[in-house]
């Protein structure tokens, strides 16, 4: 994803572009990685159709997870790297490598948003949660058709 700003703007509040924002621009992204080309031996229909959306959901799903994880919880990405077999590293570290912008917009977003909740009066680990749970929320509602 390309920005006219950056993460620093984006946590000292000079640019307010906010985890629903980042969803939406990466989801987007991802769409337009995946190919319906790809999906050319299925008969056009529902069928491809959802197997498509099944491709979008999925790579969708699996970058931001990455992307999370990197953005908030680095030390566990390190651990399921180190428990990951060779091929699966592969592609963890590739996906890294290729997204470490957006990892660090979304490092930006998460670390406004928990400096909103520390705000309101909790703890860093309430915030933390907070923060989890408000993104949970976001992708179990996410449209992957629009």
């Amino acid at each position: 994803m390309k920005w006219s700003f950056t993460p620093t703007q984006v946590i000292e509040g000079e640019v307010v572009y906010s985890l629903e924002d980042y969803i939406r621009d990466l989801l987007e992204e991802i769409k337009s990685k995946v190919s319906k080309k790809e999906f050319d031996q299925f008969q056009e229909g529902e069928e491809r159709d959802k197997k498509y959306l099944k491709a979008v959901k999925d790579v969708f799903n699996f970058e931001y997870e990455i992307n999370f994880m990197y953005a908030l919880k680095k030390s566990y990405l390190s651990k399921i790297v180190k428990k990951a077999d060779d091929e699966e590293k592969k592609i963890i570290k590739k996906t890294i490598k290729e997204n470490k912008a957006n990892m660090d917009m979304l490092h930006a977003i998460l670390m406004k948003r928990i400096a909103n909740e520390l705000g309101k009066g909790l703890t860093i680990k309430q915030a933390i949660k907070a923060t989890e749970e408000y993104s949970k929320n976001l992708i179990s509602k996410l449209n992957y058709t629009t």
